[in-house]
């Protein structure tokens, strides 16, 4: 039998370019098996999702858990992969959630056509030419997910750019684009730029929890922190304080990323024994709307912990908050993180949402401009 050499993608970009400067006069049918320019100027492909590889080791993690390993592997192909997706989302709230926003997602980019392309290189993989993916996983799958949907006859595509310098730091951004990280997701990001920066790349068959845990052996030198603060505005002693994350196991992080669970939420849960961390983790997922006081209160109740409050004499509320933030700033020198300001900025805001925190800034200037009055009349 004579072998059928497969078109490499290099050709492929002399075939195209030639079809597109024709194609005001002439529309010729879209090949499902092979990447398509359609404009010449700014080098955008029609890219069939066959051929589309998106990057497995990423901060937001899409996928669940229990498809990713045959799907990267080339064993599942992707409308297969869809169709055991809707599987798991009917019995899981989170897998159901995420599917119906890029159901939502698909929709629009019909609707509305692909605005944003998604970008990547082509590599030669045992052979075949492929679009590794560095940026658009979510418009990849939220195509996906349409054309199962409806049934589409033909194979579907992404519109594409090609990036042929491709950094990890231009993926963070795009994830940051798309809606704030988790905290798991912060961990991810940083352990990826850290892991990137010393050269660590994943090993053959390789896990996503097992090749960010690698990290763990990786000092920070000078130009790795400054790599953080660029990308992340991240300093060191935050940087440790989530790198803590990776000791929960990969379903516990997978539920605690999906679920959105804030750091505060985190941080208390692994403060207890660690038997009791799975079943923290599932108890704030299982239920939208919970929070840190349910979360305290359950660990309470499984630790045996829980006891009647004793009474207190009241103290007066302002004169305790003036001293625990005078106690603080006081203290202020004493923290051994380079950019000490920007720990603290870390700490208080590291767990909140954008609104709390534009709160909470507020709330520091007006405490501000009032000492700087009362300052005056000191003279």
């Amino acid at each position: 039998m004579v072998k059928t050499e497969k078109p490499r993608f290099d050709d492929l970009i002399n075939i195209t370019s030639d079809a597109f400067n024709a194609s005001a006069e002439k529309q010729e049918e879209y090949d499902p098996n092979t990447p398509k320019m359609v404009n010449n100027r700014q080098s955008v492909y029609r890219v069939p999702l066959s051929m589309i590889r998106p990057d497995r080791f990423q901060a937001r993690l899409i996928l669940p858990l229990e498809l990713r390993k045959d799907f990267y592997s080339g064993r599942t192909p992707w409308n297969e992969v869809v169709r055991n997706w809707f599987e798991l989302a009917r019995n899981d709230r989170l897998i159901a959630q995420e599917i119906a926003e890029l159901t939502v997602l698909g929709d629009s980019l019909h609707d509305t056509g692909q605005i944003k392309p998604v970008t990547g290189q082509v590599v030669n993989e045992n052979g075949y030419d492929v679009f590794r993916m560095l940026t658009g996983e979510r418009r990849f799958w939220a195509t996906a997910i349409k054309a199962v949907l409806e049934g589409q006859p033909t194979e579907p595509y992404v519109l594409a750019l090609i990036d042929n310098q491709p950094t990890i730091e231009k993926q963070i951004a795009e994830n940051m684009a798309y809606k704030a990280l988790t905290p798991v997701g912060k961990a991810r990001a940083a352990a990826r730029l850290v892991l990137d920066t010393h050269q660590i790349h994943p090993g053959e068959g390789e896990s996503e929890t097992t090749f960010f845990r690698r990290v763990a052996d990786v000092r920070l030198d000078d130009g790795t922190k400054e790599m953080l603060q660029k990308t992340l505005q991240m300093e060191r002693t935050y940087y440790g304080r989530l790198m803590k994350f990776f000791e929960l196991d990969e379903k516990e992080l997978e539920i605690a990323d999906k679920s959105e669970m804030p750091e505060r939420v985190l941080r208390e849960i692994m403060q207890y024994d660690r038997s009791l961390w799975s079943d923290a983790v599932a108890f704030y997922a299982s239920h939208e709307g919970r929070t840190y006081q349910d979360v305290h209160a359950f660990l309470e109740r499984r630790s045996g912990n829980e006891t009647g409050r004793k009474a207190r004499i009241p103290l007066d509320p302002t004169t305790k908050s003036a001293r625990s933030l005078r106690r603080l700033l006081n203290s202020i020198e004493d923290l051994p993180a380079d950019d000490k300001p920007g720990s603290i900025a870390d700490a208080l805001l590291g767990d909140v949402d954008r609104e709390e925190a534009r709160q909470l800034v507020a709330r520091m200037e007006s405490l501000t401009a009032a000492m700087k009055r009362r300052l005056e009349s000191l003279k």
